[in-house]
């Protein structure tokens, strides 16, 4: 019988609270993101105090760097877009539930492509 990992919060006073800043930059409001990320609305306040549940620490910090990248290339109001937006490089999926997924390297790999100007 396997044993379940027990849930621990993750103090990141420094990390959390900066990631979330970079990620905020994609959503209208905090509720906005809980939403669309699908996670409770407190996971958001307890980001901007630097704490966090490592599941939430890996969306979290991959969101970061997908709208960190992001920026490079496309306008601060073509982000949000991008993200809720089906994508040919991600077999006509959602960026954002992709990275819900786990699958950070299958977006940056989308990007990248993107940024090359490869068509699917």
């Amino acid at each position: 019988m396997a044993k379940r990992r027990k849930t621990q919060r993750v103090q990141e006073p420094v990390a959390a609270p900066f990631r979330y800043r970079s990620a905020r930059r994609a959503f209208d409001s905090d509720a906005d993101m809980a939403d669309v990320l699908g996670v409770h609305r407190s996971n958001i306040t307890r980001w901007k105090q630097g704490e966090t549940s490592p599941e939430n620490a890996e969306l979290l910090v991959a969101l970061d760097v997908v709208v960190t990248l992001l920026t490079a290339f496309l306008e601060p109001e073509s982000i949000p877009k991008w993200l809720r937006g089906f994508n040919a490089h991600l077999g006509h999926r959602q960026p954002l539930e992709v990275l819900r997924q786990g699958q950070l390297s299958e977006v940056i790999a989308a990007i990248e492509r993107e940024k090359q100007g490869a068509f699917a």
